[in-house]
């Protein structure tokens, strides 16, 4: 197992910044199963490119561990692997905010995951007011922490994708 305490002065789930962020990242995924691990790489990676009040999470993916990360954020930008049949390293963008995820979010290789999340707060009224979800399509969430070369390739862009939707976010906020 990873050592899950990151660098930066960031918590053990990786959380840095203040209490109630205005807006946070979060990396969903599993190092340990394949492309499950990217929403987790690329929040590692977009750390150290964002601003310091921009709060960026590493999560395994658990409900609780979701909808706390999130909690009292204005803006929230969410990162995953999913398994829609669309070839891997292609890149899916959903406004959570306004329609539910699409069942590429659905499953999920930790259990109760990003898409029941969304529901729940939906439910509850704690959404974040503005809610992006990028997930990256998979190619294997098999045991080992290579990722396939489809989505190792695609993983600069999607940083790139996560640090525009920070300025994006930032400039409605």
């Amino acid at each position: 197992m990873r050592d899950p305490v990151p660098a930066d002065g960031a918590d053990a789930r990786g959380i840095r910044g203040g209490a109630t962020p205005r807006l946070v990242v979060l990396g969903i995924g599993n190092r340990d199963r394949s492309d499950d691990g990217a929403g987790a790489i690329v929040a590692e990676r977009v750390r150290a490119l964002l601003p310091e009040d921009v709060r960026v999470a590493l999560l395994g993916g658990g409900l609780a561990g979701i909808l706390e990360a999130w909690e009292g954020a204005d803006a929230a930008v969410v990162v995953d692997a999913v398994c829609s049949g669309a070839p891997a390293g292609t890149v899916h963008r959903v406004d959570a905010r306004s329609v539910a995820l699409p069942a590429a979010h659905a499953s999920s290789t930790h259990g109760l995951g990003l898409a029941q999340a969304v529901e729940l707060a939906r439910r509850l009224g704690t959404l974040p007011p503005q809610l992006v979800v990028l997930g990256i399509e998979a190619a294997s969430f098999a045991p080992g922490d290579a990722l396939s070369p489809p989505v190792a390739a695609a993983l600069p862009a999607l940083v790139a994708r996560v640090c525009a939707e920070v300025r994006r976010l930032r400039g409605a906020s």
